[in-house]
């Protein structure tokens, strides 16, 4: 627990951490909680070594979920992934939904499990959940909480980029993701593979190519005229994206762009003058649209 009252009185708040260095619990533990393993009984030595700890941790924590009772997941609990540090273009909005997220299930009877090391964000006041752990969100700390809290599932889908990053290496890793799957998180922010997906449909789409050098970037935005527009993978609220009207902003933008999304595609399209943009969202389930909303 973190100590909120300057160790004056006993602290009794959900504000938790992890630490490598202690030798007790200051809260209880999970009864989910799987401590079986040689790797759950603190050798993080060894856990490190192997990808295949992780595997077993994760699924000795969540068990078989198809197994598991509504009571029991109730019980169990959900861990929701909050937004992390606030930035220009990505901020409150991914604390109000992982709000709306946790409220909405407390309001179901499940256990709240919030992860985010922002003390700027609603998600972290202390009422807005059952527990709350100031942590970085990373593979390796999510992976001790889930296993610690023994939780039903995670919810990455309303924190933003940080979270979303982590989809496929949680699931990956036997980690039950409640929601969109991982699967379809990665090909709708794969530029190359969602661009692919709408050729196999046969939507129309500007023309694209995937990176794999300047020099052909050059060559394409040649061939389809500038400008074209530079699209990095698995980045939020635009960042990186610019049209380049000529070959040098190309050439700087695409340095920005390889930059900012590291090993993940980058895709140059041709970018429509004097098109007019409808952004359609949309919650649905099983292919059935819940709930909508159109800008123009």
């Amino acid at each position: 627990q973190i100590d909120t009252l300057a160790a004056e009185f006993p602290a009794q708040t959900n504000y938790l951490y992890m630490t490598y260095a202690g030798n007790a619990d200051d809260v209880a533990a999970s009864p989910y909680f799987s401590a079986s393993s040689d790797v759950l009984k603190g050798k993080s030595s060894e856990r490190s070594k192997s990808v295949d700890s992780f595997i077993m941790r994760a699924v000795s924590s969540s068990h078989s979920v198809a197994a598991q009772s509504l009571a029991e997941r109730k019980e169990r609990g959900v861990m929701v992934l909050g937004c992390g540090a606030y930035c220009i273009g990505s901020s409150v909005e991914f604390d109000w939904c992982a709000v709306s997220c946790v409220r909405q299930l407390r309001r179901d009877g499940f256990k709240s499990i919030i992860v985010n090391y922002n003390p700027e964000t609603v998600s972290t006041d202390y009422d807005e959940s059952d527990r709350l752990y100031f942590e970085e969100l990373s593979l390796e700390r999510v992976m001790d909480i889930y296993e610690r809290e023994g939780a039903a599932g995670v919810v990455v889908s309303v924190g933003g980029q940080i979270p979303n990053n982590l989809a496929g290496p949680l699931a990956a890793n036997g980690v039950n993701i409640l929601g969109t799957s991982a699967r379809d998180i990665e090909r709708a922010e794969d530029r190359n593979q969602f661009s692919d997906m709408l050729d196999t449909m046969k939507l129309n789409q500007p023309a694209w190519s995937v990176l794999t050098s300047k020099e052909e970037a050059i060559s394409f935005a040649e061939n389809v005229g500038y400008p074209v527009l530079v699209r990095p993978s698995f980045v939020l609220s635009g960042a990186a994206m610019r049209v380049a009207a000529d070959e040098i902003q190309l050439t700087n933008f695409l340095s920005l762009a390889t930059e900012i999304a590291a090993d993940k595609p980058v895709v140059v399209t041709k970018f429509i003058l004097g098109a007019k943009e409808i952004e359609f969202d949309a919650v649905a389930n099983k292919g059935k649209i819940l709930n909508y909303a159109i800008g123009e």
